[in-house]
């Protein structure tokens, strides 16, 4: 692998940690080191830090929070 690919992925740790989890990338990426923007995409998707992902994580916890009021105000009653 290019050395300076390798740098760049360990500075980002989500990168080194996704690198670790699909080692198959080591040989993606000494093929084509262009790669990486690819690798990046996999990463987020595979951590769920995409935006998509991201409103759909709140979206559950507002309804979570909205049962949770529900439940606590019938149990007033």
């Amino acid at each position: 692998m290019d050395p300076s690919i390798y740098q760049q992925i360990r500075n980002d740790s989500n990168l080194l940690y996704h690198l670790r989890h699909d080692p198959s990338w080591y040989r993606e990426l000494s093929k084509n080191p262009m790669a990486l923007s690819e690798m990046e995409k996999q990463a987020k998707l595979y951590q769920g830090r995409t935006i998509p992902q991201r409103v759909e994580r709140i979206s559950e916890q507002m309804q979570l929070l909205g049962m949770f009021l529900q439940m606590a105000s019938t149990m007033k009653d």
